[in-house]
């Protein structure tokens, strides 16, 4: 832990996560050590918005929300996260570059709204940082699995 004090790296104020599986436990291993070591809560987020492409593969299909809610008792769930994954329908077609940003816009633009942390983390998929890229006028560019990016922005209400 003593290298986040020693590289002057930010502690997050607010972590927001993915609700499929891999990004809950991502989350848990990344942000839960280094928050408790400084004496923050551990309270992540997690928000349906920052779920990954929706697909035909299973493994963007998310758990149930009594699953999440039992296997990671300290996360706060959204209000509106429905029981079972309404999003994922293993159909064929795939949602669209454009629909996926469109919903990561939604998604940001809700965070910034009701969040008012100075430094907030967000624990989200490749295709996810992608389309966030995206929404921010940025050249976009495919993550590979387990890397991470950091973006400053600095958001002003108009």
């Amino acid at each position: 832990m003593s290298a986040v004090k020693d590289d002057l790296i930010p502690i997050p104020d607010s972590v927001y996560t993915s609700p499929l599986s891999r990004c809950l436990e991502t989350t848990r291993l990344v942000f839960e050590p280094v928050l408790l070591h400084d004496g923050h809560s551990f309270q992540p987020r997690v928000d349906e918005g920052l779920r990954e492409r929706l697909t035909n593969h299973t493994c963007d299909r998310r758990r149930s929300k009594s699953w999440i809610q039992e296997s990671y008792p300290d996360y706060i769930l959204d209000a509106d996260l429905s029981e079972n994954d309404e999003l994922w329908t293993g159909k064929t077609e795939w949602e669209t570059a454009s629909e996926h940003e469109v919903r990561k816009q939604v998604t940001m633009e809700r965070i910034w709204k009701n969040d008012i942390a100075p430094f907030v983390a967000v624990v989200t998929h490749s295709y996810a940082i992608s389309a966030i890229l995206g929404v921010l006028g940025l050249p976009q560019f495919r993550v590979k699995e387990g890397n991470c990016v950091a973006i400053m922005v600095k958001a002003e209400k108009i």
